[in-house]
């Protein structure tokens, strides 16, 4: 059933976050005293585990996802991310095709199911399976099943098998061989599937995407090159979060070679002239110069 939001403080916060705008809840959150404070309330009333609830703000409000309140706020309050959030709702249309890379629990590819209804389809690559038991869920709580369909792979190079490691959460593992966050302590690896998208195009078949997104925690060094011939061919916008110079590198090259217009998520997707204006960490999307 759904989390009981009967204490006061879950009440407010609950209206704050549907009713607030995004540049007030944007502000208290770059206040950090009044942010700790505001957690520190929250983490006395909420649950430590999962419960399933309704989203309170935020392109998701409404629908339901399966979280643990005490570490995933932001998904329940739509404090997500509010840029990829509103790049995906620019870009994703009805009727579209499209891929979530790193898919994770289901924000991004339940946003996209949304959005790409009543005729379009989402593809979810996500490799852990913890994470893929609770995207499981949170498809079949909001009857999106059927348009989204779950890929349990790690999105590299080529296809095969890979190593993967575990990071701290379920947002941090990687592919070996990924660029990025190598401050982070990883505490065990596993062997699982790995594809690469041109060959889940050409060879599987699968059709061809309008809108990507990609975040796989410096993976984004395996993941280009293996959809090289995808983004020559078929051209889709890349929503991308970049992981370190080395990533940088990698997608600037592959991006402005398949003749790509790099720019920055944020209003009116401004172009990056340089490489060297990126900052170690990144969010962009690279649009079809055609």
């Amino acid at each position: 059933c759904h989390a009981e939001m009967d204490k006061p403080i879950l009440f407010l916060t609950t209206l704050a976050a549907r009713y607030l705008p995004g540049s007030v809840k944007s502000a208290l959150y770059r206040y950090p005293p009044l942010a700790r404070r505001i957690r520190d309330q929250l983490n006395r009333s909420l649950e430590n585990g999962p419960v399933v609830v309704e989203i309170a703000g935020g392109e998701l409000a409404g629908m339901s996802m399966q979280l643990n309140l005490q570490s995933e706020k932001d998904y329940w309050l739509g404090t997500y991310e509010p840029e990829l959030q509103q790049a995906v709702k620019d870009l994703v249309k009805p009727g579209m095709v499209a891929y979530d890379v790193g898919a994770n629990i289901g924000y991004i590819s339940l946003l996209m199911a949304r959005c790409v209804t009543p005729t379009g389809m989402v593809f979810s690559f996500e490799p852990l399976p913890e994470n893929l038991e609770r995207l499981g869920r949170n498809l079949a709580l909001n009857q999106f099943a059927q348009v989204v369909q779950v890929v349990p792979s790690a999105v590299i190079d080529a296809s095969g098998e890979v190593d993967f490691q575990i990071g701290p959460s379920g947002g941090t593992g990687k592919a070996s061989g990924s660029a990025g966050r190598r401050n982070l302590s990883y505490s065990r690896t596993i062997s699982v599937p790995g594809l690469s998208l041109d060959e889940f195009i050409t060879r599987e078949h699968h059709p061809p995407p309008q809108v990507v997104k990609i975040d796989v925690e410096g993976g984004e060094t395996l993941a280009l090159p293996g959809m090289r011939r995808t983004l020559r061919e078929f051209q889709p916008a890349v929503l991308l979060e970049l992981h370190g110079p080395e990533a940088a590198e990698v997608a600037w090259h592959e991006l402005t070679e398949a003749g790509y217009r790099v720019c920055r998520m944020s209003a009116g997707y401004p172009t990056v002239r340089s490489i060297d204006l990126l900052e170690w960490k990144a969010y962009l999307v690279a649009l079809s110069r055609a």
